[in-house]
């Protein structure tokens, strides 16, 4: 698992939203609607990733990515930074 894993799933997470306001293609979005995208993704990802959070509106794959960004998130967190690998010191 990388950090990449994290950025793809988290592009998914995007593409979702942006289909869900209307935005369709990321690829085709101005940069300051795609800056609308980034914002809407990053307050998706904080506000459902919660067990407790009430995302019962949310679309069910948007749902089930969010669930797998936490989870590489965390599994993220727990290993050693790439820099630790090189010096031998600790992430």
């Amino acid at each position: 698992m990388t950090m990449s894993d994290v950025a793809k799933v988290r592009e998914e997470i995007a593409v979702l939203i942006a289909l869900e306001l209307g935005f369709g293609d990321l690829e085709a979005l101005t940069a300051e609607d795609r800056a609308v995208i980034e914002r809407q993704t990053t307050e998706t990802i904080e506000g459902c990733g919660d067990e407790k959070a009430d995302c019962t509106d949310t679309h069910v794959r948007l749902r089930g990515l969010l669930a797998e960004y936490h989870r590489l998130q965390q599994l993220h967190a727990g290993e050693p930074s790439p820099a630790a690998h090189a010096d031998g010191t600790a992430g």
